[in-house]
């Protein structure tokens, strides 16, 4: 794992950062030792394994989406998660998006988070997914 700051480089096999994709709404498999497709990865974390931040740049895709896409963020940390948001978006350059699945947050806002990083709604998914973008 590589220091900056307080955020840390490393992998989908990391074992704090499993344990919190664990507890993820999107994990597909619990306990599996890798929580990211295939791809282009940049995994990020906090020195004290509170919160988990992955971009994922996919060669193929079905949605026709470009660019990075946030895979997965989970915080558990006392700290906000726009600003967690904020910092991690320095690691990858060109165009950032996500998906939300509103129906499995107690938010009457899905990504709010997001959208106080300054990341705008831009439709959603043929599944219902909230799709956000950082223009």
């Amino acid at each position: 794992m590589l220091p900056f700051s307080d955020i840390l480089v490393t992998t989908d096999g990391d074992d704090d950062c499993r344990e919190l994709a664990d507890r993820h709404y999107s994990r597909k498999t619990v306990g599996a030792a890798l929580f990211m497709g295939p791809g282009k990865k940049v995994v990020l974390r906090n020195p004290e394994g509170t919160w988990v931040f992955a971009w994922i740049k996919s060669k193929f895709r079905k949605d026709g989406q470009t660019g990075w896409e946030c895979s997965i963020f989970r915080n558990e940390s006392e700290r906000l998660s726009s600003e967690i948001i904020i910092e991690c978006e320095k690691y990858v350059s060109g165009r950032k998006f996500t998906y939300i699945n509103a129906k499995k947050i107690k938010s009457t806002n899905p990504g709010c988070c997001f959208k106080a990083a300054g990341w705008k709604q831009a439709g959603k998914s043929k599944g219902g997914l909230v799709l956000l973008v950082k223009p």
